[in-house]
């Protein structure tokens, strides 16, 4: 995220270095006097690095990531920087396997200390760990900018990582490589791995406390054996492999990411396919994880035949691939609209000075002009000599006038075709505002559950649904675990693009809430905390809205969230469990009209976040349920200034249905439209579901 050019990397580091500068100016001679209690917290951050260490070997990663925290807060007031800047890159090690969405926060923290140290070593490495949590995270061009800057430094100090920031570069030419399909990107990559082979050259392998080097070498042997298929690199990649497998400092993902391309190429399957799953864990922390460890079990089941699985492991690859260039594209879609309405809002503003300036200074020669006649009138009147004298004169300033308006005329013309290539560029542009919008809708569209799904899940049921604008802030959500059906009908604040952000949002935590629980409460109590953090509703969560400038000034946090309705049906034991935000839900049987209130209180922040609370009622065969927004019972009337009202929207269900579900959508599309009107009277979005049991 940018903030006034500064992106959030820059933030945290320009904050480490003021903490670091207010440290050392603070230690006064007699605060180095007492430096029992600054040791006295260091060994205790010592004690928790030990323990954050021993959690993660034993895959207690969440503990883990506690402990490191522990370990930095303990040495956040202590003067000694170079205490401080040793605690934060250990934890940042740590978080890269335990955390790594943690990562940024302290490496940007430590690297910090590093400058205001002046400690070039520990600035290169602060560099390289941004370089590979970038790549972990698939961040492929911030890493290789993180891990040039390394390059840079390390080669002024003479520094043996060397050989670990060219096989980190050499990787992240074949992660660009892979995505651009570029065979000059693979070149790019097989020459840093030949650098990093090369610098290792001159070093004194034989030095087993050079374990960087081995690692880096396996590394850089693996991937010339990936790039030109030359068995030999392979071999040398395992003589370097087990010497880094004797260091304990180097850690256990790191060696295995390395043995699993190596058993690969020694088409030593069941030994690859056996180490992925037994470190599985640490694979799946992050999406970029997540397309190794897919795409490394792809390779092996394509290439022992099994070419169903090997086909879908593929596909989960490609999946998460586009999600990570999916959630970009939105991103560059929203930031792009708003720099061509800024745009065209500064060409109209200037075309309009331009042409009132042109019409004052025609309007003040019209003036002077007829100044000047009433005036020569006046003089006629006396001696003819004066009028003969007079009339000379005005004969000679109406040549100048006329001269001078036919200068103005010829800028009129060509400031005219100039506002007329406006007027195109201006449309052109709106063109261009237009299609991204419908891509962003392309994109909404695509995370809404099919209609075939829907189908297979409730048979018998219909689902009218009507944005405002292109892009839709009403969404649904529809899926099945065993035997429960799961139904969401959701309302985000706002409509058009704002709305759509929100439903992208809801949409996206629910994926992976609903895979962990179908119940309808926690399923509303998990998607709130989520839009609370994704949003960082809550006062003392940190945000990149705080002007720069003025660290202290107060900037109103976000309060969107959603109303929804969810309920879960079980047609086996022939029960519903519904929990609502602020949205009911309507339950029709045998002529008997129920509806099951909602807690008032929406998705995200409020004034209390209680916990939502269900309701469980016996289903019948012929059961209908209704779930919808208040899109259309908050509509006015075209011929009226009254709203449709949500007593009426029941009513009119209650009469149509004992129809068939397809007749019913259509009579509720038929009622909206002749209230509603013109399409461009529609005032807010609208989504209806009706399902019968």
């Amino acid at each position: 995220m940018i903030l006034k050019g500064l992106n959030i990397c820059h933030l945290y580091r320009l904050m480490a270095i003021c903490a670091s500068i207010v440290l050392v100016l603070s230690a006064s001679p007699s605060a180095y006097a007492q430096a029992e209690p600054d040791s006295v917290m260091v060994r205790k951050a010592d004690s928790f690095l030990l323990k954050a260490n021993e959690l993660m070997r034993n895959v207690d990663f969440e503990n883990s990531a506690n402990q490191f925290r522990m370990a930095t807060r303990s040495v956040e007031r202590i003067a000694d920087t170079a205490s401080i800047l040793r605690v934060y890159v250990s934890a940042a090690k740590g978080f890269m396997i335990v955390q790594p969405t943690s990562t940024l926060r302290y490496l940007n923290q430590a690297l910090g200390f590093s400058d205001a140290l002046k400690d070039s070593v520990m600035i290169a490495t602060c560099y390289r760990m941004l370089g590979q949590n970038s790549y972990s995270c698939s961040y492929l061009l911030m890493a290789k900018d993180y891990t040039l800057k390394a390059v840079r430094i390390d080669s002024s100090i003479h520094s043996s990582n060397m050989a670990r920031d060219f096989c980190l570069l050499g990787y992240i030419h074949n992660g660009l490589a892979d995505q651009h399909h570029s065979d000059s990107l693979s070149r790019v990559a097989i020459s840093y791995f030949n650098e990093s082979l090369h610098f290792c050259d001159s070093l004194n392998l034989q030095d087993e406390t050079r374990d960087y080097d081995f690692i880096g070498l396996a590394g850089s042997y693996i991937g010339l054996a990936e790039n030109t298929g030359n068995q030999k690199y392979t071999d040398t990649c395992q003589d370097y492999l087990n010497r880094g497998m004797k260091l304990s400092s180097i850690d256990l993902a790191t060696i295995n990411s390395v043995r699993v391309r190596y058993l690969i190429q020694r088409r030593k399957f069941r030994q690859a396919l056996d180490l992925i799953k037994s470190d599985s864990t640490t694979y799946t922390m992050t999406k970029a994880g997540q397309i190794e460890y897919h795409r490394s079990l792809y390779k092996i089941y394509e290439q022992r035949g099994n070419y169903r699985q090997a086909f879908m492991h593929l596909q989960k690859c490609n999946e998460i691939d586009r999600e990570l260039h999916g959630e970009t594209s939105v991103r560059t879609v929203v930031s792009g609209e708003a720099r061509k309405s800024a745009a065209i809002e500064r060409i109209r503003h200037e075309s309009e000075i331009r042409v009132f300036k042109a019409e004052k200074q025609a309007l003040e020669a019209d003036e002077k002009r007829m100044k000047v006649i009433n005036i020569s009138l006046a003089c006629g009147l006396g001696m003819v000599l004066v009028l003969v004298l007079f009339v000379l004169r005005m004969l000679q300033i109406k040549r100048k006038s006329n001269k001078d308006l036919a200068a103005k005329n010829a800028e009129l013309a060509e400031q005219k075709e100039e506002i007329e290539a406006q007027r195109d560029t201006i449309k052109n542009q709106r063109d261009e505002i237009q299609a991204s919008i419908n891509y962003a809708r392309r994109i909404q569209r695509s995370l809404l559950t099919p209609a075939a799904t829907i189908s297979r899940i409730f048979p018998d049921h219909f689902l009218l649904y009507k944005p405002r604008s292109i892009v839709s802030g009403d969404y649904y959500w529809v899926g099945q675990f065993g035997d429960n059906k799961v139904c969401i009908v959701a309302d985000c604040t706002g409509h058009g693009v704002p709305g759509g952000f929100m439903s992208v949002l809801g949409m996206t935590n629910l994926n992976y809430i609903v895979g962990q629980t179908v119940s309808p409460e926690e399923i509303l109590n998990r998607l709130r905390d989520a839009i609370i953090m994704n949003l960082r509703q809550r006062e003392d969560d940190p945000t990149a809205l705080q002007d720069d400038d003025e660290p202290d000034s107060f900037i109103a946090r976000s309060t969107d969230g959603m109303d929804a309705a969810v309920y879960v049906v079980n047609e086996r034991q022939m029960t519903l469990t519904f929990a609502g935000a602020n949205n009911p839900l309507l339950l029709i049987r045998d002529g008997d009209i129920q509806l099951i209130k909602a807690n008032k209180m929406p998705v995200g922040i409020f004034t209390r976040l209680n916990p939502f609370v269900s309701t469980t009622v016996e289903l019948k065969k012929g059961d209908c349920i209704y779930t919808y927004s208040d899109g259309y019972q908050d509509q006015f009337g075209h011929n009226s200034d009254r709203k449709f009202l949500g007593s009426r929207l029941r009513n009119l269900l209650f009469e149509i249905h004992k129809r068939p579900m397809a007749e019913q959508k259509e009579i509720l599309n038929r009622e909206y439209e002749e209230w509603r009107g013109p399409a461009s009277n529609q005032t807010d979005d609208v989504v209806i579901m009706g399902v019968r049991i």
